[in-house]
């Protein structure tokens, strides 16, 4: 079960892709930008108070890969 690990924070960032991801695990946070790209997403992670977690998992920019 999600809830028995002892895990630290982690919080996931992404495009539409993610938008529909839920999380039943209490140290997981998912915040979704729509129509967000690479650069931009960036700026935004520079200039955001993200807090301290563990682990940041971004995923961003598949739709664009060529």
């Amino acid at each position: 079960m999600p809830g028995d690990r002892k895990c630290g924070e982690c919080s996931v960032l992404g495009d539409s892709i993610i938008c529909k991801v839920e999380s039943e695990c209490s140290y997981m946070k998912v915040e979704c930008f729509l129509r967000i790209r690479t650069e931009k997403l960036h700026t935004v992670i520079e200039n955001r108070d993200l807090g301290n977690p563990d682990t940041i998992v971004i995923h961003v920019g598949t739709n664009n890969l060529r």
